[in-house]
This record gives structure tokens, sequence and C-alpha cells, in this order.
């Protein structure tokens, strides 16, 4: 298609290439503009239709598998009673042992559980929103028990903690205070401010 003082359009994968009739220098950089453009408009359908990891890689989930197997909630609910117990009678040793399965198995049975709502979290934004609710409500509660194995992990990592302290084992124990502060919620003020000041103790601050 022909302009007034310009040269022709043309149209390729859904970008408009215009190449003015003017000074060849400035002309020379508009056409590398738009052959950059052209190019970028390619290669982004392209690149939304590469999957983001390989379908096959099954090697973290076997990992945890081989490590964990597949827990069930009523024995993770075990699990916490258990050493609930130990933590309680100071038996530190095997409550420490005891909540660092508990943790685990918490953290990976709410993985799990969050796996069977990944489709609706993995789809994109317009895909969602128009995703009924009615659908959406009954996963909900699933959601929610994923989220509070997450937080029963964190408490467990803390409690861990507490125990090797009491076990003179100082470095292990600030290494999991520093990581359950990372993955504690800001909201859950409780055992945020019982994880920093069993830390800042053991660093001796005021």
């Amino acid at each position: 298609m022909k302009i007034p003082g310009g040269d022709l359009i043309t149209i390729q994968h859904g970008c408009i290439i215009y190449v003015c009739d003017i000074k060849k220098e400035v002309k020379m950089f508009v056409r590398k503009f738009l052959v950059t453009v052209m190019i970028f408009c390619i290669s982004v359908p392209f690149a939304l239709t590469q999957e983001k990891k390989d379908p096959f890689d099954l090697s973290a989930t076997d990992k945890n598998l081989a490590e964990l197997g597949v827990p069930t909630v009523p024995e993770v609910e075990a699990l916490e009673q258990q050493a609930k117990t130990f933590y309680s009678n100071e038996n530190w040793e095997k409550a420490a042992s005891a909540l660092e399965e508990y943790a685990k198995k918490a953290n990976w049975l709410s993985n799990i559980i969050a796996a069977g709502i990944e489709p609706y979290y993995g789809a994109d934004y317009d895909d969602r929103k128009e995703y009924p609710y009615s659908k959406l409500k009954p996963l909900i509660p699933f959601e929610t028990k994923a989220n509070d194995y997450k937080k029963k992990r964190n408490r467990a990592m803390v409690m861990q903690a507490e125990c090797l302290i009491n076990l003179g084992q100082k470095d292990k124990a600030v290494s999991l205070l520093i990581k359950a502060l990372d993955l504690i919620n800001i909201k859950n003020e409780e055992w945020w401010n019982r994880a920093r000041k069993q830390l800042y103790l053991l660093i001796e601050i005021d």
C-alpha cells in the first residue's frame, strides 16, 4: 500500500513495516528498528508456546517420595501429636527428631494438596478471571488446608530450633531459625516474635 511522500507499507506477522522517504541515515535506522520489532513479533508467540520446564522431569518429586513417601493426613497429625508430646516432656533429642520429620512431611503434604489445584493457579490471568466461582469455591478448602500445613511446618521448625538450643547445638539452631523466619508470614506475629527472640538471644543482642 502506498502513502503520500512515503514508501510501501507492508504487514508481516501482525507488525506494520513502513519506511518513510527521508534521509538515508534515518531510513536505515528506521529499517533496523522495524526489523527488530518484526523479529520480536514473531518470537514472542513462539516463546509463549514453549513449556517452562521439562514435563518429564520427575526428579524433584521422586526425591521427595524416596525420602518421605506418600504422607497422609492421619499420619501427619499423628506425627504432630508425638512431636508435641516429646516437646512438652522436655525430651529434647526425641522432640528435635520428631519435629524435623513432622515439618518435612507437613511441607510435602502441603505440596501434594496444592498440586491438585495447580491447573487453576497455572492458568493465565484471563482464564482464571473467567473461571466460574461456582467451580472454584469447592477448591478453596483445599487451598486453605495446604496453607495450614505450611504454617504447621514453620511452627515445627521454630520448636525444633528451640530443642537444638537446649541440646547445645547453637549453629544448627541459628540456621533453622533464619530459615523459619524467611518462611513465616508477617501476619503470624506470635511465631515471628518467638523465632526472632530466640535468634537474638543466641547472638546476644539487646
